[in-house]
């Protein structure tokens, strides 16, 4: 394990048996994805550049908690190598390290990441309802909680609402 300048980030190229990857998606979309298979399927064909493998999207709906979607303990990897989530409880807080990275490694300096979901991993509605009504709408007059590209505080999670209209990456977890 070797211990990045300074600082107390861990990074692991050769990542232990039994930890995952993360990742944001370089491609952005409206929050008409399909729903959470939808946005499954995106993170999916995004992580081929990896190898393949089972992935989910960091998407909430009503009854869906995102932390739920998520199997495993950890720690999770960027596409780097850097410790991002070392343990599920983490993963409930805040990163250890921002998330800028996506499937191919590419440094995404700002951006914004549909989640539908609150601090702890929880389903959040938006005045609106369902997040883009269950992730099937486009439209100006839905919403969905977003997530911050590179925040290390609890806004890489839920930062705003967005409307649906709008734009935004996903964030996938290798399962």
């Amino acid at each position: 394990m070797l211990v990045g300048c300074g600082s107390d980030v861990a990074m692991q190229h050769d990542a232990p048996p039994g930890s995952k990857r993360v990742f944001i998606t370089a491609t952005q979309q409206t929050g008409a994805f399909g729903g959470l298979a939808g946005g499954d399927a995106l993170c999916t064909t995004a992580a081929a550049t990896l190898g393949g493998g089972t992935w989910k999207a960091w998407l909430s709906t009503h009854p869906v908690h995102a932390i739920e979607r998520i199997t495993g303990s950890g720690p999770w990897f960027d596409t780097l190598g850097y410790v991002v989530f070392a343990n599920r409880e983490q993963l409930m807080t805040k990163p250890a390290r921002p998330i800028f990275y996506d499937e191919a490694g590419g440094f995404l300096q700002f951006g914004l990441i549909w989640t539908g979901t609150a601090p702890g991993g929880t389903y959040v509605a938006t005045p609106s309802g369902p997040p883009c009504a269950e992730w099937t709408s486009a439209e100006r007059s839905a919403q969905a909680k977003i997530g911050l590209v590179g925040a290390r505080d609890l806004t890489w999670t839920a930062q705003t609402n967005m409307t649906c209209d709008q734009q935004a990456h996903l964030l996938c977890f290798e399962q």
